[in-house]
């Protein structure tokens, strides 16, 4: 396992440089690819350079969205992270969306029945109630957290794009980088953006501050009808929370928050009006 770690990293570069070559022969901006494929700049700048490798579908978006085959990128991508070889090589060269999402919803279902039987034996019932007395704890935890900070708004604000929610409540709120290798340093790569209106679109023009994985925000309240925004893995929802930064109210994309809390504050928050 060790040995094919240079190899890894070398396809990596490979891939990196295959889909840079890509993006100058079109002549696109990292910009204008941002607002396409709804994936970072910064992202899409360590992807180029083989720092960090892609997810399938963002490798899949990208070359559609640079007029090239999807299927012949594949194997580079295949060679640079050996680890995500259980997508079926048939999705690779399927330029169907609808097609797409059916085979990533078969693949899902295939994986939920293996997951069932390893619980099935004579010990399967004690390690469920275990389980579930340990999700009870964690979300005790996770609420209180939430609960830390004080409320500071007053009731009667009124709410606009980067105002203050007139709600009266607020909770704390740590923001979650998906990339592993962008939890520990605070490099201007490693940035999140806080953004001015959760109903325009996430990109540099709409970047309003710069935030780091387990930075805590202060939360007022939260929408879900915002733009949808996709983070590195993938995963996609329109939740935005209202967040102070700096003495500001700035808006916080719900994919830049843990799932578990990401619940937790639309449980405890109210929804802005």
């Amino acid at each position: 396992m060790t040995g094919q770690q240079p190899d890894s990293r070398a396809a990596a570069r490979k891939l990196g440089d295959a889909l840079r070559t890509l993006q100058q022969r079109s002549g696109r901006t990292l910009r204008s690819l941002e607002a396409q494929v709804r994936i970072s700049d910064s992202s899409l700048s360590r992807y180029f350079r083989g720092e960090t490798v892609p997810a399938w579908p963002v490798v899949r978006d990208l070359c559609r969205a640079l007029g090239a085959d999807p299927a012949e990128y594949r194997a580079l991508w295949e060679a640079a992270d050996p680890t995500r070889h259980e997508m079926p090589a048939a999705t690779a060269g399927n330029r169907d969306s609808n097609r797409d999402s059916d085979e990533a919803a078969g693949s899902s279902a295939t994986v939920r029945p293996t997951r069932w039987r390893r619980l099935r034996g004579p010990w399967s019932r004690r390690r469920i109630i275990a389980t579930a007395a340990a999700l009870v704890v964690a979300g005790a935890l996770v609420t209180g957290l939430l609960l830390l900070l004080p409320a500071q708004t007053r009731p009667g604000d009124a709410l606009v794009p980067g105002a203050a929610a007139g709600t009266g409540s607020s909770a704390g709120v740590l923001v979650h980088n998906v990339e592993k290798a962008c939890q520990q340093p605070r490099t201007h790569s490693c940035a999140l953006s806080l953004a001015y209106n959760p109903y325009r679109p996430y990109n540099t023009t709409n970047s309003a501050d710069r935030v780091w994985h387990h930075d805590l925000l202060q939360a007022h309240c939260t929408i879900a009808n915002g733009v949808t925004v996709t983070d590195e893995n993938h995963n996609h929802t329109s939740i935005w929370i209202q967040v102070t930064q700096h003495g500001q109210h700035l808006w916080l994309p719900g994919i830049r928050v843990h799932p578990d809390h990401l619940t937790q504050l639309t449980t405890v928050l109210p929804t802005c009006p």
